[in-house]
């Protein structure tokens, strides 16, 4: 239990810091002094490295909100009713927009948009794909609705859809903690309904790529 309580400490400890002064610029020695623990050593006994406490504070939210959209994808399955593109997107969304609700939500959020396109950590917003089963499930469901663009545009669409969502949701939560917001801040569910009619604008917009010309990486 000691141990477990002391993870945790550290784990509280990074989020805050690394969220106050971005994921680059907290160190070891930062997290360690900031979780109250004497041992100087603690990251590296728990965790092996500063990157490996950085996915640890990642997941341990992730796992949560990647077993809410399994049940709740098996639930959609399980009722026979097919499943559209919007009940599917909601099933991506919503379980990450709830988020908002905390201060620690919001702060998960925060380092979720610092994190994506990150060098170290996801060097492509379209790798978010394979992080869990739930968003693998919904990609399968989605593929119908990318299959009549071309391929290279496709993934490109799926990477964009996946870094928008990320970064909007981290925006929403500064606006949220903000005491000076620099627009108005729609509520939880206004923010998630918009979020999910935005994406979808996305996923189902024409392309006006033809496919010869799609994937040649020509630079002009």
């Amino acid at each position: 239990m000691t141990r477990q309580l002391g993870k945790q400490a550290l784990l509280d400890a990074a989020t805050v810091l690394m969220d106050e002064r971005g994921v680059d610029n907290v160190t070891i020695q930062d997290i360690s002094q900031a979780s109250g623990h004497r041992n100087r050593s603690a990251v590296r006994y728990h965790f092996g490295s500063r990157d490996a406490v950085v996915r640890a504070v990642i997941m341990r939210t992730m796992d949560a909100i990647d077993a809410e959209r399994n049940l709740l994808l098996d639930h959609l399955e399980t009722t026979g009713v097919p499943l559209t593109p919007r009940s599917v997107t909601e099933v991506v969304i919503a379980p990450l927009a709830r988020q908002l609700r905390t201060p620690e939500g919001r702060r998960y959020l925060r380092l979720c948009g610092q994190l994506i396109n990150h060098p170290r950590f996801m060097s492509d917003a379209g790798e978010a794909i394979t992080l869990n089963t739930s968003i693998r499930r919904c990609a399968g469901h989605l593929i119908p609705v990318l299959a009549r663009l071309p391929g290279p545009i496709a993934a490109e669409r799926a990477s964009q859809v996946t870094g928008f969502i990320a970064r909007a949701c981290g925006d929403q939560s500064r606006l949220m903690d903000s005491d000076a917001p620099a627009r108005p801040v729609l509520s939880v569910e206004d923010f998630t309904v918009n979020l999910v009619d935005a994406v979808l604008a996305i996923l189902e917009a024409p392309t006006s790529v033809t496919p010869a010309g799609a994937g040649r990486g020509d630079a002009d």
